[in-house]
């Protein structure tokens, strides 16, 4: 929750950033896309170090970079200060995202999409809590330094009450070379399946607002659609433990198919709003793919392969709401719903993949997740 806390709250004083520095809005949100890009090189490279040194210690140090960069931008002088700290920034947020999956699946032996889902669910908390603090902090340098601080004073904490899961006796040290086979067809697959993911989501959260503005319907909206997020990741996380990774996946990837073909053919405000609705609840399958990736590893490789298959969905996420500008440039609308058909496209392939690689024979031993 505070990760989110600490990456969005750049959502809610792009205006302000923009005029403190004489600069177009358009110049701004490259923040947006420079924090995927440190989350890409941070998660792999702290990843590696998790599965070599703990996850503890590592998870110590992610949650101490996000909250002292965005602290320290609020003393920001210069746009290219906001990038190089926003980098920072998106290094710790998404490297700790990337170690705690593999904690969750080591410390639970059940249930443990359901446990992911309420866990990523948290992000739709962490953007309600930078409103919040927006209202009652409206200037950008003291907001900054209330969210960088708040971020410090509660994650660091909250980390100290993490166990070690790395199991240090008789676990063999392998890098990435050791990623073949039928791990390599998993990591093919799943490397889809998180595109895909966030494919839909980045721009659900970073362009709903400006397309609700849009289409004449009120700001609420955006708080509403934001609590169906809230839901349908939690909810996609416990079907993931019941029907299976693959078949909620599946099923949810189809909806956005059929949803996102909707919002770009309907031309009614309130059709429309029923269908990104319906796009908003079929991003659920987000909120289970970091457990799924982790359980479908090894612990000597957990870690480091977790964030080598978001590697490639970090940074087509970060770049994934100027896509949707590109497809369509008449229409916000029509281009969401061209980009959530590409993204349910590769949920869908990756889907396939994997249900290949799983009925694999020459397969190393490894415990597979419920299909």
């Amino acid at each position: 929750m505070m990760s989110a806390y600490a990456v969005f709250s750049i959502s809610m004083i792009v205006g302000q950033l923009a005029a403190a520095f004489s600069t177009g809005i358009s110049e701004v949100l490259i923040a947006i896309p420079i924090d995927f890009m440190g989350g890409a090189v941070g998660g792999l490279a702290l990843g590696y170090l998790a599965d070599r040194y703990g996850r503890r210690p590592l998870l110590f140090a992610s949650s101490a970079i996000f909250g002292a960069a965005t602290l320290a931008a609020s003393t920001a002088t210069s746009l290219w200060e906001i990038y190089a700290l926003w980098f920072l920034v998106g290094l710790g947020v998404n490297s700790q995202n990337g170690i705690s999956y593999p904690v969750v699946v080591e410390s639970i032996g059940r249930s443990t999409g359901t446990v992911g889902g309420a866990m990523q669910s948290l992000y739709f908390i962490g953007f309600l809590l930078d409103s919040l603090t927006y209202m009652v902090i409206p200037r950008w340098r003291t907001y900054l330094a209330a969210v960088g601080a708040i971020s410090l004073i509660a994650s660091i904490p909250a980390t100290a009450l993490v166990g070690e899961t790395l199991r240090r006796g008789g676990i063999r040290r392998v890098g990435v070379r050791a990623i073949r086979g039928r791990l390599a067809l998993y990591t093919a697959a799943l490397s889809a399946v998180v595109v895909g993911a966030f494919m839909l989501s980045v721009p659900l959260l970073g362009l709903a607002p400006t397309l609700i503005s849009g289409m004449g319907l009120g700001t609420y909206y955006v708080s509403a659609l934001s609590m169906i997020g809230f839901a349908s990741f939690v909810a996609a996380g416990y079907l993931s433990d019941r029907l299976g990774r693959a078949r909620t996946t599946a099923t949810l990837a189809g909806l956005g198919a059929a949803a996102s073909a909707a919002l770009a053919i309907l031309g009614s405000s309130w059709a429309a709003l029923v269908a990104l609705a319906l796009v908003f609840v079929s991003a659920g399958f987000f909120s289970f793919t970091g457990v799924w990736v982790s359980e479908s590893y090894p612990m000597e490789l957990r870690a480091t392969a977790t964030n080598l298959v978001f590697l490639l969905g970090r940074l087509l996420g970060g770049f994934s709401p100027m896509l949707v500008v590109l497809l369509y440039p008449p229409s916000l609308r029509v281009g969401m719903g061209m980009s959530g058909l590409i993204s349910a496209a590769l949920a869908l392939a990756g889907v396939a993949v994997y249900r290949l690689a799983s009925s694999a024979k020459d397969a190393p031993s490894v415990r597979l997740p419920h299909l």
